[in-house]
């Protein structure tokens, strides 16, 4: 059993990894540079992150912690979907049950996957029914970027970004391309996409499963156009996706006839307008997902159909060369339609501030709060704020601090009574107080280290318990602390190597008995190092290292740790073809990601793509 992780203990780790960055940038970049009070105060609004304030800003003047993976690393990573992507970078976990079909769900610093906000192209993809996303149907074909900005973001987003946001957004312009590939356990995939001013994107994917009724077969389109004048552009995304695929159940509860069909459509339309030094965005989206199972041994037919149709506005005003004033409301009407639940309707309102300005030569201050209000639980209110001090131009010390939330899913609040289970509409949204502060230093002009340690306390945590007839319903009766340290490095070595390399220590302990939660691994590692070959070829070792963690509330099961490695290559044929190889679990190790789901042997894809 591991030993608690004590806060004393995670100081020590922080001043230790402090130490660390520091002398590796001394020793990278060598005599200090000009102080940073010696140049131009930092800009906002370079175009480098967009997810801390929902609008383009450099990643050095937030005080959030966010990375960052683009089209071009996903490729080298040789990984198929946004699910297996996020397991490279630090405080994320991605739960995998099962191979190419089965549910990849993300948790960050230790939260569930209900309390993570995904967004596809500013949409956001939880569901009404459960909360949750499946990353596993969102191929990374399409994918321009992700981004994953982890910490305390209620005050800018809302109910379900406890833990963080993982934002996905779709290309706009690419080149024409076709591919065809296939590998281990009858996996097939077909793509296609390309288009002038607007980009299309076809797939299809399909295998056999390397468990019996572990078959899939799914599509994916996409659609993204726009136009842009000077002051003024707009844009149009359209996603959509459809699966079939066989649900094998846990090894210990097999469930051999089970099915499940799943369909998603999201779209936004986005109109923004610059006037001088104010922008005034306006943003239309809507979220449809339906999900049915079936398990004829069980007599379970179930079925849930929810859509969420929401409006945001939000202008963004440089009120004077140090000072940028964000100002936002957003409107979202839930419909759910199922089989257990019935029908169900719900509607949130916002309203949001965030101001960030620069106090001095060398430190900016970013301060937010949003209060929501929601038909069925309520009015949350949810301050934030965060500082980023330069202690030379290329090294910084960030910390932030606020208050979060995750309100309950429509299964929290009205499962019905079935003998089992009984949802409970009187529940209170969980909330929790998060701390985080971290060190950033730019390593030379491509390659970044960070050194962060963070702390949540929740409360009110939503748990389904039984009762004295074995009647499971949802109560607020949980708290955990949530605190851990983690180290980055992510840059070009040189010309030819890349490197990203990351190391997290997490303790996810229920407040009340002191033992670990579930699933929550104390230590994880990642390691990707690609290499840029002659004639535009590339090659990627890497690797996932997810530490022994505990299967059960009672910490009397525990998953063993494991190690996961891959290799992938990209050869050019010609002028306009490539030839690209991934091995995922090159040496073949046994292991289950989540108990009863293991994950699948030595998998192998070849791929031919043809570019025009």
């Amino acid at each position: 059993m591991p030993h608690a992780f004590e806060a004393r203990e995670v100081g020590r780790l922080f001043v230790r990894v402090l130490l660390s960055v520091v002398l590796c940038g001394a020793l990278v970049l060598g005599p200090s540079g000009p102080l940073f009070s010696q140049e131009p105060p930092p800009e906002f609004e370079l175009p480098d992150v967009i997810s801390p304030a929902r609008r383009p800003q450099p990643a050095s003047a937030s005080p959030a912690s966010v990375s960052v993976i683009t089209a071009a690393e996903l490729r080298r990573l040789g990984v198929r979907t946004a699910g297996e992507a996020i397991a490279f970078l630090p405080e994320v976990a991605a739960r995998a049950y099962g191979g190419a079909g089965g549910l990849i769900t993300p948790s960050i610093r230790g939260s569930s996957a209900e309390q993570v906000l995904v967004l596809l192209d500013g949409v956001p993809l939880n569901g009404v029914f459960a909360g949750t996303v499946d990353l596993g149907t969102i191929p990374i074909d399409d994918i321009e970027r992700i981004e994953v900005l982890r910490g305390p973001f209620s005050a800018i987003y809302g109910s379900g970004a406890m833990g963080g946001v993982i934002s996905i957004v779709t290309r706009r312009r690419a080149p024409d391309a076709a591919t065809v590939g296939g590998g281990s356990f009858g996996l097939l995939s077909l793509g296609i996409s390309g288009g002038g001013g607007a980009r299309l994107t076809l797939r299809y994917d399909a295998a056999s499963g390397e468990r019996p009724n572990s078959d899939l077969r799914s599509g994916y389109f996409s659609l993204r156009l726009g136009d842009a004048a000077p002051g003024r552009r707009w844009d149009l995304s359209l996603t959509g996706s459809a699966g079939s695929r066989g649900s094998p159940g846990s090894t210990f509860w097999p469930s051999p006839l089970a099915r499940q069909e799943d369909a998603r459509l999201a779209a936004a339309f986005t109109v923004e307008q610059e006037r001088g030094t104010t922008t005034d965005r306006l943003r239309l989206t809507v979220h449809r997902e339906n999900l049915a199972f079936r398990d004829p041994l069980w007599w379970i037919d179930d079925s849930h159909t929810g859509t969420a149709w929401a409006a945001e506005w939000q202008r963004t005003a440089r009120i004077s060369a140090s000072r940028v004033v964000a100002l936002g409301a957003d409107a979202q009407l839930q419909h759910l339609r199922s089989t257990s639940v019935g029908e169900r309707s719900a509607t949130v309102g916002a309203l949001y501030v965030q101001d960030d300005r620069v106090l001095g030569p060398r430190l900016l201050l970013s301060a937010g709060l949003r209060a929501d209000l929601h038909s069925v639980y309520g009015a949350q209110i949810n301050p934030r704020a965060g500082l980023v001090y330069f202690l030379r131009p290329d090294l910084r010390l960030r910390l932030a601090a606020g208050r979060t939330f995750r309100g309950p899913t429509m299964a929290d609040l009205y499962y019905p009574f079935d003998g089992f289970a009984v949802g409970n509409p009187a529940l209170r949204p969980e909330h929790a107080w998060s701390v985080d502060a971290g060190l950033e230093a730019s390593l030379g002009p491509r390659a970044t280290a960070r050194a962060t340690v963070f702390w949540s306390d929740v409360r009110d945590l939503i748990l389904w318990v039984p009762d004295a007839f074995f009647v499971f319903s949802p109560q607020n009766v949980g708290a955990a602390s949530l605190r851990g340290a983690s180290v980055e490095f992510e840059g070009a070595i040189n010309t030819v190597w890349h490197l990203r390399a990351s190391s997290t220590w997490l303790a996810a302990t229920d407040t009340a008995t002191g033992l670990d939660l579930p699933n929550r691994a104390r230590h994880s590692a990642a390691l990707a190092l690609s290499a840029a070959l002659p004639r535009g070829a590339s090659a990627t070792a890497s690797m996932v290292l997810v530490g022994a963690r505990f299967a059960d509330t009672a910490n009397t099961v525990t998953l063993p740790a494991y190690v996961s490695v891959g290799l992938a290559a990209q050869v050019p044929l010609n002028a306009g073809s490539a030839l690209r190889l991934s091995i995922q679990n090159l040496l073949d190790a046994r292991y289950e990601p989540v108990q009863g789901y293991p994950a699948p042997g030595r998998t192998l894809m070849v791929e031919y793509v043809l570019r025009r």
